[in-house]
């Protein structure tokens, strides 16, 4: 049975998702159908001021 992939949770700066894949490479690939790929829209990348250092990850 295909199943969305999860969905990252919100983080107060929302600059880096990270997602645990719980299905195989093959159920990924039977998710996306040619009309989910048609109707995808790439994620806005948003990359650091130059000289501008990462904040502490704890």
């Amino acid at each position: 049975m295909q199943q969305p992939p999860s969905k990252p949770q919100p983080d107060d700066d929302d600059s880096v998702s990270h997602v645990d894949l719980t299905q195989s490479a093959e159920e990924v690939l039977e998710y996306w159908t040619k009309e989910r790929m048609a109707a995808a829209k790439p994620r806005e990348i948003r990359l650091p001021e130059p000289g501008s250092r990462p904040a502490d990850q704890d």
